[in-house]
């Protein structure tokens, strides 16, 4: 423990594994190695930090005697020590100022890195392609839809969303489908379900959505249209209340239905409905460690998404 008659300055630093995250009336901590936090909103704290997050700094600012005795400073720096987070040195310890290496996020500099480092950039984007969503309907134009997919290199997975029916001459998207090697997923109404077997069904998957309350006649029309096929078939109901989910789930057990989801739908009125049965709590969401790495990589872009695309139908 450090003395509080001790009258030298120090340097102050942040450990490398620490993710700190500023605004102007709030600094989080977060260690990586342990999912430990440091939440603080005393502005002598926050201006601590940003100091010492400046690159210029390298992650070390002094901290003099006196900054070092204020009470919000003073116990902001006991806790980082702490749980290990950061550290003080007495600067009589040293000859010069300390460097320490922190990770910085510089993913605007990207073309300026590769430009240095003689990195190869991606030529083509459809390289790094995964997924295709193909939204549907009777604007959807295979004249110039067809020519783009052909051009598509390797196996993307493709999503066909909306009535397919609706398409004019939709057996030419579905031949093509059919010829690829592709997974490929109709996701649509249970009132637009549609027969694919015999003639279509190579990797075909059903994703059925539902929308609360059914209409039992279309319901068991195309229920048997799916039963009477081998293809895999999924059922996502959309739910906006509690009442909705316990719908789901009577239909679930009445119709011995395996595979389903369940998918809340915001109507602008059902917020409470969010609230307590969707929305994550700070707990829930640091509960998982999570590597520098992770979070900044998620800074860049975002991971869900990357590598697929839309294609709408008025394009």
């Amino acid at each position: 423990m450090i003395s509080e008659k001790t009258i030298a300055d120090y340097w102050f630093t942040i450990e490398p594994y620490v993710f700190v995250g500023l605004t102007n009336t709030c600094a989080l901590l977060y260690n990586t190695l342990d999912g430990v936090t440091i939440e603080s909103d005393k502005i002598e704290v926050i201006e601590l930090l940003r100091e010492t997050m400046q690159e210029e700094n390298c992650g070390v600012v002094l901290l003099t005697n006196g900054r070092y005795k204020q009470k919000e400073v003073n116990s902001f720096i006991k806790e980082l020590r702490e749980k290990y987070m950061g550290d003080i040195i007495d600067v009589a310890l040293s000859k010069g100022k300390p460097v320490q290496v922190l990770p910085f996020f510089n993913f605007p500099n990207k073309h300026n890195i590769y430009k240095k480092q003689n990195f190869p950039s991606l030529r083509n984007v459809l390289e790094k392609l995964s997924e295709i969503s193909l939204h549907v309907d009777n604007t959807t134009n295979l004249t110039k839809l067809l020519p783009f997919l052909y051009s598509i290199p390797g196996k993307p997975i493709f999503n066909i969303i909306g009535n397919i029916a609706d398409v004019t001459n939709y057996r030419e998207l579905l031949s093509f489908l059919n010829q690829h090697p592709s997974p490929k997923s109709i996701i649509g109404s249970y009132t637009d379900v549609i027969a694919l077997q015999p003639t279509f069904e190579n990797t075909f998957h059903y994703s059925i959505s539902v929308s609360l309350q059914i209409d039992m006649r279309q319901w068991e029309q195309s229920r048997q249209i799916l039963l009477n096929q081998t293809l895999p078939f999924e059922y996502i109901f959309d739910v906006t209340s509690v009442e909705d989910c316990q719908q789901a789930e009577q239909l679930v057990e009445q119709f011995r239905i395996e595979k389903y989801q369940l998918r809340p739908v915001y109507t602008g009125h059902n917020i409470r409905f969010f609230e307590e049965n969707v929305f994550l709590t700070k707990e829930d969401i640091l509960s998982t460690p999570m590597s520098i790495k992770d979070i900044f990589s998620r800074q860049a872009m975002n991971i869900y998404d990357f590598g697929k695309i839309n294609n709408l139908s008025s394009v």
